[in-house]
């Protein structure tokens, strides 16, 4: 795909992970700017959803403009997010959205079941009520799109129910690790969508929600963890069909 300026009208790397989780500060606060991780999250969720897509440039100037911040703290923002594989910058090419391919796509899904693995062997923290609300609400989210084809809302509900996972481990590391991968591949896998059977997709992902809330109604994280590495299981033979649809034309 050939490289484009990313039009900015819309809302860190080998930084400290701690850092990352930092709130703003009290000048920052009192000046009504975005925190550091609240301008990563923004930008991360817009490669994500495909906003900017791959090999899309990002003006290091304009975004510092848009998010009222100066160009240091948004550097260490950009640095966070070529640590996570999402962009790379090179000396006098400036900053660009990395493209990922179906090879690559396959060895994360592959990394992701594995850790849903060390997930169930994890200490779980404890399933609330609200969880459970937040999970029966992206059912019936999923279900308004089984009769439409709103590519954006279906990745939206993805989006947010890695949010729910992600907040079932006590495993630190594990969590930061999945965190990465998870958005490395989901940008792709939206791309994807365009080759897909839509409807067929929001039915399975109906069916892991609908698994996933009764699993959790039973306070069973371990379980959870098993429905969400089928899932990934079966998105799994999805892509090697494809590949190997690729290979025969």
């Amino acid at each position: 795909m050939t490289s484009s300026e990313v039009p900015l009208s819309n809302g860190i790397g080998a930084v400290s992970l701690n850092e990352a989780h930092d709130g703003p500060s009290e000048e920052e606060r009192s000046a009504g700017k975005m925190s550091k991780q609240e301008i990563y999250l923004e930008l991360r969720r817009r490669i994500c959803l495909l906003d900017y897509q791959p090999g899309s440039r990002l003006n290091e100037r304009e975004l510092a403009s848009e998010f009222g911040v100066s160009r240091t703290p948004l550097r260490t923002v950009l640095q966070r997010l070529e640590y996570d594989g999402l962009i790379v910058s090179q000396h006098g090419n400036g900053t660009e959205v990395t493209s990922i391919d179906l090879s690559s796509m396959r060895d994360i899904y592959i990394v992701r079941m594995r850790l849903m693995d060390a997930m169930a062997e994890s200490s779980p923290l404890p399933v609330t009520d609200d969880i459970l609300d937040e999970t029966q609400e992206l059912e019936q989210s999923c279900r308004q799109l089984l009769d439409g084809k709103d590519k954006r809302q279906f990745a939206e509900i993805i989006i947010c129910l890695h949010k729910i996972l992600h907040g079932l481990s006590s495993n630190g590391p594990l969590r930061d690790f999945n965190d990465i991968l998870f958005f490395q591949s989901a940008r792709f896998w939206f791309l994807l969508l365009e080759k897909m059977n839509f409807r067929q997709q929001v039915e399975d992902l109906l069916d892991e929600l609908r698994m996933i809330r009764r699993s959790l109604e039973l306070r069973d994280v371990r379980l959870v963890a098993t429905v969400h590495k089928s899932h990934l299981a079966m998105v799994l033979s999805r892509l090697d069909a494809m590949e190997a649809d690729s290979q025969l034309v």
